[in-house]
């Protein structure tokens, strides 16, 4: 028997559950809104074979503008591209030859496939090309007409894709890149955390890879949504900030991270490990508060929080580095030991530096506080 309990927990998890693949959904919407336009506007329009302009809306409708943006130019340029070569060889060969047929579909497949190689833009194109060449429809049909109308449904499919991306549920470039931002420092922060415990102790080898895999998959979406924020601006469908800044201080900190790494590839030794551990404890604990706060601002487009914390935990830091260089210590250490001292120096310094430009970042994309009392 299902208690009321369980069906409240089971409630909540499914709430939180949406709540974390909104973005998702809205795309879900917007691609079943695109569907049935596009349908319907076929069948007013009385196109032949509408649902091309149902595949086109399923094919280019992205999660955000400008990647539906640039979804429906490449779809276009590599419809218009294959239907006019395609076109072209139908008419001018023969019909009802397999021999012919099969040699004009290697005439149109070959320049096309090279150029798609060459430009992405066209990888549709041979397909195209195929669809008026093989198509039954297209060989019992006038080819001039058949191409003509495969363009038109193509290019209302397009036209719809973007138009529903831009009118429903509509999901800016802009706001992903801020998000998407947030997590990737999100996972910076845990690394940083991470990395300084193992000065000190051995840390779980699997949580570093964990952590390595997902702040590279993070990168990746990171740089393709920037591209598509970058449409949108071009496009002069938003007047946010220009986003490549942000990609490139995020790269610059998530570097610095991996210089970090490399300097804690395993605790220090005995002495300098106790002298150092009660600062850098305090520098793990300001920086990933920091960091997360930082994640949150760019999530949420809010004002990043302030360095204070972060930069008096660093200079207790570099206190205990000096204190100790003033005491001869570091002359009875390894070279070793002491270089990879002054290397987790050099990374926290740059750290600071490039974190701090991200939060400048966060700052030019902060939306403006709502006035007090509103």
């Amino acid at each position: 028997m299902i208690t009321r309990s369980r069906m409240t927990t089971a409630a909540m998890n499914a709430r939180a559950w949406l709540s974390h693949r909104r973005a998702e959904l809205r795309l879900a919407v917007r691609v079943a809104v695109g569907s049935v336009a596009a349908f319907a506007l076929a069948e007013v329009l009385g196109l032949t074979q509408g649902y091309w302009a149902v595949f086109t809306v399923v094919i280019v409708m992205q999660a955000s503008v400008g990647g539906s943006l640039k979804a429906t130019v490449e779809r276009l340029i590599g419809t218009l591209g294959g239907a006019l070569i395609g076109g072209v060889v139908a008419t001018i060969l023969p019909r009802g030859d397999p021999t012919v047929l099969a040699a004009g579909l290697a005439l149109a497949i070959l320049p096309l496939a090279f150029i798609a190689a060459v430009d992405p833009r066209f990888r549709v194109a041979p397909v195209t090309a195929v669809i008026v060449l093989l198509s039954p429809t297209g060989q019992q049909t006038s080819p001039l007409f058949f191409t003509l109308d495969r363009i038109g449904e193509i290019t209302l499919g397009s036209v719809v894709a973007l138009a529903v991306s831009l009118l429903v549920l509509p999901a800016r470039a802009h706001n992903l890149l801020a998000q998407t931002t947030g997590r990737l420092v999100g996972l910076l922060a845990d690394f940083f955390v991470l990395l300084l415990a193992a000065l000190t102790r051995p840390v779980d080898g699997a949580e570093v890879r964990r952590l390595q895999i997902a702040t590279r998959r993070t990168i990746v979406q990171l740089e393709t949504i920037t591209e598509e924020a970058r449409r949108e601006r071009a496009s002069r469908l938003t007047d946010d900030p220009d986003p490549d800044p942000i990609l490139r201080t995020s790269l610059r900190v998530r570097n610095d991270v991996i210089m970090l790494a490399r300097a804690a590839i395993e605790p220090l030794p005995g002495m300098i490990g106790e002298r150092l551990q009660s600062a850098i404890g305090g520098l793990a604990t300001a920086g990933g508060v920091w960091l997360r706060g930082l994640s949150e601002a760019f999530a949420t487009r809010a004002a990043p929080p302030p360095l204070d914390n972060f930069d008096a935990a660093l200079r207790t830091y570099r206190g205990e580095i000096a204190a100790l260089r003033q005491d001869g210590t570091f002359r009875a250490l390894p070279a070793e030991t002491v270089g990879r001292i002054f290397a987790l120096g050099f990374a926290l310094d740059q750290l600071r530096e490039n974190a701090g430009d991200l939060a400048n970042r966060a700052a030019e994309f902060a939306r403006p506080a709502p006035p007090a009392g509103s």
